[in-house]
């Protein structure tokens, strides 16, 4: 027998929610009220409990967005071999109770997008509906209201655009506030309002703009999201970005300390206080909070976060997509393995191997 799960308005203001943290593998047995899921709404995090006993079936990633209505998971009584079918054609309930069929690949462009189905006026959506709709979408704010933001930049510095507008924008553009080299002269983000002011910089689109950026000679972009819980999406984005042209400088503190024999490749953002010692190796798209120290001789692959006053002893290698919490300590010579998640004020002595999610010292 399948149970089947959807996902619940868990709150009156959100239709979206982030999934945070996956904490079992597919088609595992899991006992009834066994912690499954994490998700985050705007107000909380929300931890998903599984309701029976049985296998669990779903068809979410780490950092996917996830709608109110849809297909969430299923427990079954014995294992199934045509899960998948279940979640290809799922019907999507939305709060006016009006039933939306949506293909797969129309789902995935939905969530990518940010989009409500009900904007696309059909009750039968399929991929080719949902470009249609992006594709008249893609210049109309853009053309009217970002364009004079971006125009209203003198400055003989390198423009830059950030991506994403929530907090690590904000330590961005306060990072570059008396930067002689970059200026922030725009902020893409799909959820807010173009027009809207983060502490002097606009929202001036969103990420259907970035070509239309790069055609006016705007050509070095900042990602300021994703260092929590969207670390893969993050780093997807900066390679798909980086195919079409766009540049990521490394973006630097004026209060942060960066040896001058530290090595590193683009799109590092190093926030203030941080530390970064003797002969570090840095790779791509690396976040180091405020207050972090690396001493020397570490290696950091991609896209990592260091997490405010975390502190790394000496020689240690850090694989790609992963994140170390506040005020936790890690022992010299160690290795992290990628995509694990350490939390925060932990003292790491050993080697942790790949997808790990560290909660406690042992």
């Amino acid at each position: 027998m399948l149970s089947k799960y959807y996902v619940e308005r868990f709150n009156a203001s959100d239709d979206y929610f982030n999934v945070s943290e996956l904490y079992v593998n597919q088609f595992e047995f899991v006992k009834k009220g066994e912690l499954i899921f994490s998700i985050e709404s705007s107000k909380a995090d929300i931890d998903i409990e599984v309701n029976k006993s049985g296998y669990l079936y779903f068809n979410i990633i780490k950092g996917q967005k996830i709608k109110v209505g849809e297909l969430f998971y299923i427990i079954s009584d014995e294992k199934i071999s045509n899960w998948e079918n279940e979640f290809k054609n799922s019907i999507v309930t939305t709060s006016n109770d009006l039933e939306l069929l949506i293909s797969n690949k129309a789902k995935l462009l939905i969530k990518a997008n940010g989009i409500n189905p009900l904007d696309l006026n059909k009750k039968n959506i399929k991929e080719i509906d949902v470009i249609n709709y992006l594709n008249s979408l893609k210049n109309e704010n853009f053309e009217t209201i970002g364009k004079k933001h971006l125009l209203e930049n003198n400055s003989n510095t390198t423009p830059v655009i950030i991506i994403g507008g929530g907090g690590g924008a904000k330590m961005i553009i306060d990072a570059l506030k008396h930067s002689n080299k970059y200026k922030v002269v725009g902020i893409l983000d799909d959820k807010l309002e173009i027009g809207t002011n983060i502490l002097g910089v606009y929202v001036v689109g969103n990420l259907n703009n970035v070509e239309l950026l790069l055609k006016i000679g705007i050509s070095n972009f900042i990602l300021a999201f994703g260092v929590l819980t969207q670390r893969n999406v993050r780093y997807d984005l900066f390679l798909s970005l980086k195919q079409i042209g766009c540049n990521f400088p490394n973006i630097l503190h004026p209060s942060a300390i960066v040896e001058d024999s530290v090595e590193m490749g683009e799109g590092n953002v190093i926030l203030a206080m941080a530390n970064v010692g003797s002969c570090v190796t840095l790779g791509n798209l690396n976040y180091i909070n405020n207050n972090a120290l690396i001493s020397h001789d570490c290696v950091l692959h991609d896209n990592i976060h260091l997490a405010p006053a975390s502190v790394l002893a000496s020689s240690i290698i850090i694989e790609s997509n992963v994140l170390i919490g506040m005020n936790t300590t890690l022992y010299y010579g160690i290795r992290i393995g990628s995509d694990s998640t350490i939390l925060n004020g932990l003292i790491i002595n050993n080697s942790i191997s790949k997808n790990i999610f560290q909660k406690n010292n042992n």
